[in-house]
C-alpha cells in the first residue's frame, strides 16, 4: 500500500473524457461511478486520485473492448493525448521527447516511474507505478502508455511498428492478441508486471518535422506548481478533499478509497502524523474560505457554504468563527473587502 494518496494532474484525464464524448457516451455517468464528477469544475493542474483516474480507464476497456487505449491516443492530436503530447511538442526528436518525459513524469503523477537510457543502438524506456492495482487496470494502462510513446514517434512522420520490443502486462483473459494490430509481433507479457520498451535509436533519432514542434513546453514545465506541499499522508489528503468539495461531501471512506487502504489504515496513519481527517477537511475549508475574501474565489457566501458542505450560510459564519476566531464579514472588513 502506498504510504500518501497517488495523484495525477486533472488534465491527464483529458484524453479519456474526450473519446468518451465524441463516440456519443455519457463522461458523466463514467466520472460519477469511478468519483470524478467534480472533475469538470477543476483547472487542469488541479490534483486527482490516480487510482480514480485508473478506474475510469478501466471500465472503458470493460465497456468498448481492452483495446481502448489505442483508440483513444489514434483519435486524438498531439495535444490532446495529455502532457505526453505537451511535452513532445518542444523536442527536437523522440529522444529528446522521452528524456523530457522522464524529468517532468513526477512533476504530473507521484507514484509513477518512467526512466529512460541508452544501451547500444536502442534506446530503453521502463514504466511503473509505485503501488498495487490489479492486473487488468494495469493492462489497460500500459495499453495506452505504449500506445502514445509509438504516437509520439509517429509525430516524425514515420509509420508503425516502430517499438522494437515491448513487455507489458498481460490481459487476464485475452493476453495480448488483441492489440497486435499496430505493434505487430513485438509484444511480450511481463513477468514482473513493469513495463519495458526498446526503440531502435535509428527510429528514435529522426527529426521532428517542423509542425510538431513547440518551444513554448520547455519554460512551461519549469512553472508546474508541485502535486503536494510536502512527502506526508496529510498532504495528499488535502487536494482530494479540496477537488471533492466541488461536488459532495469529502467522507473518508472516500478518501481512504483514493489511497487504496482501510479507513481504520487511513486514520492511523494521518494519527502518526499528529493530525485526523476532520482536521484536514477544516484545514481544507478555511483555506477555500481566506480565498474567497481575497478575492481568489468567484463565488457567494452562500455558493461558498453549499461548496464546503455546510447547509446555509449561517452554518458557514458558525465555522469560519470556529475556525479563525472571526466572522466572514470581520474577516472580509479587515482585508478591506467591505
Amino acid at each position: 500500500m502506498a504510504k500518501t494518496i497517488p495523484l495525477i494532474r486533472a488534465a491527464n484525464l483529458l484524453p479519456l473524457v474526450r473519446w468518451t464524448e465524441a463516440n456519443r457516451h455519457r463522461s458523466e455517468l463514467y466520472l460519477a461511478k469511478t468519483d470524478l464528477d467534480y472533475w469538470y469544475a477543476l483547472s487542469p493542474m488541479d490534483p486527482i486520485p490516480l487510482r480514480s483516474g485508473i478506474d475510469y480507464l478501466r471500465m472503458l476497456a470493460r465497456d468498448h473492448g481492452p483495446d481502448i487505449g489505442v483508440r483513444i491516443v489514434n483519435q486524438a492530436s498531439v495535444a490532446e493525448i495529455g502532457f505526453i503530447g505537451a511535452v513532445a511538442l518542444g523536442a527536437r526528436n523522440p529522444v529528446e521527447a522521452f528524456q523530457r518525459l522522464s524529468f517532468a513524469m513526477p512533476l504530473h503523477s507521484s507514484h509513477e516511474t518512467f526512466r529512460v537510457g541508452v544501451e547500444g543502438d536502442q534506446l530503453l524506456i521502463s514504466h511503473a507505478l509505485n503501488f498495487q492495482i490489479d492486473d487488468e487496470s494495469l493492462h489497460a494502462v500500459h495499453v495506452l502508455l505504449i500506445s502514445m510513446l509509438q504516437q509520439v514517434l509517429r509525430f516524425t512522420g514515420q509509420q508503425p511498428p516502430l517499438l522494437r520490443k515491448v513487455e507489458m502486462m498481460a490481459h487476464p483473459q485475452v493476453g495480448l492478441s488483441h492489440i497486435s494490430t499496430g505493434f505487430s509481433d513485438r509484444l511480450f507479457p511481463s513477468e514482473s508486471g513493469m513495463l519495458t520498451v526498446s526503440i531502435d535509436l535509428s527510429v528514435a533519432q529522426v527529426p521532428y518535422q517542423a509542425v510538431a514542434r513547440d518551444r513554448s513546453a520547455n519554460p512551461y514545465l519549469k512553472q508546474i506548481p508541485p502535486l503536494t506541499e510536502n512527502h506526508g499522508l496529510a498532504a495528499s489528503v488535502r487536494p482530494v478533499i479540496a477537488a471533492m468539495l466541488h461536488g459532495g461531501e469529502p467522507t473518508i471512506e472516500r478518501i481512504a478509497l483514493t489511497y487504496g487502504g482501510s479507513v481504520r489504515s487511513l486514520q492511523r496513519r494521518l494519527s502518526e502524523e499528529g493530525t485526523s481527517f476532520s482536521e484536514q477537511l477544516d484545514l481544507v475549508r478555511r483555506e477555500l474560505v481566506m480565498s474567497h475574501l481575497d478575492g481568489q474565489e468567484d463565488a457567494s457566501l452562500s455558493e461558498l457554504s453549499e461548496r464546503l458542505g455546510y447547509s446555509g450560510q449561517s452554518a458557514l459564519t458558525r465555522a469560519v468563527r470556529r475556525l479563525t476566531g472571526q466572522t466572514p464579514s470581520q474577516l472580509a472588513s479587515e482585508r478591506g473587502l467591505q
